[in-house]
């Protein structure tokens, strides 16, 4: 079963001849527990695609569909509640808080989604944990190694319980040994906890620990690469989304 599918995905930029199809057609799905990579020279289609699976933009024409619910059906409000919720992001750039601490930067989604901070707190700790930075959870992002700060913005993404996590070139701020520690840490995040990623990435090295490797040309999917077969997830897909 797809937690997140894509189907017939296309999106259009701009008006009459001067409009340019940044995706054309795409077909593509998110099994529970497995790890999906996209690749593809600039320009291929793979920003755009990560900005609609996630409900940031919607598309021109065809559906997203994350668990069962169509994204592109929804509201702006309807979007930004989905995400909240149910979809984690992290990001070359990190995009912590200076100001805030490791664990505050890791409470902060809960308590904008009205978790108390107790709880908040709590959760984040544990989320630290998960990412081997519960010994970190007090310092400032600028006190902290590139690679622990995508840790934490790791930690981030998982607090809610997302029922998938999109990366967004996750290594691509990191020297050679922080970027195979992170890949590790994602693959990690799949086989032991059964969670669920689309990751996009130009890393040859990094995509080969995907389950499977979806290569974009021109907007459209080139060809697919198989590298494992993804264990059935130990997790169980919530139910959909109440629109």
């Amino acid at each position: 079963m797809y937690v997140l599918e894509a189907r017939d995905l296309r999106k259009s930029f701009g008006e009459g001849e001067a409009a340019v199809e940044a995706l054309r057609g795409v077909n593509l799905g998110a099994q529970a527990g497995e790890m999906l990579a996209i690749m593809g020279r600039s320009g291929s289609g793979k920003s755009t695609m990560l900005t609609l699976l996630g409900g940031v933009d919607v598309p021109t024409a065809g559906q997203v569909l994350l668990e069962g619910v169509d994204l592109a059906t929804l509201d702006d409000d309807g979007r930004t509640l989905i995400r909240r919720r149910r979809i984690g992001f992290v990001f070359q750039a990190f995009n912590l808080l200076p100001i805030l601490t490791a664990e505050e930067n890791v409470a902060l989604p809960l308590e904008l989604d009205g978790v108390p901070s107790k709880v908040a707190r709590e959760r984040a700790v544990k989320t630290l944990e998960l990412v081997g930075l519960a010994g970190r959870r007090n310092h400032l992002p600028g006190k902290m190694s590139g690679g622990e700060q995508q840790r934490v913005a790791i930690a981030r993404a998982l607090v809610i319980e997302p029922a998938i996590l999109l990366a967004d070139e996750p290594t691509g701020n990191l020297d050679s040994a922080n970027s195979k520690r992170i890949t590790q840490a994602l693959r990690e995040l799949v086989d032991q906890h059964g969670q669920t990623i689309v990751m996009v990435t130009h890393d040859p090295a990094v995509a080969e620990q995907a389950d499977r490797v979806v290569y974009l040309l021109d907007g459209q999917v080139e060809r697919e690469e198989t590298n494992r077969v993804a264990p059935v997830s130990p997790r169980r897909v919530a139910e959909p989304a109440a629109k």
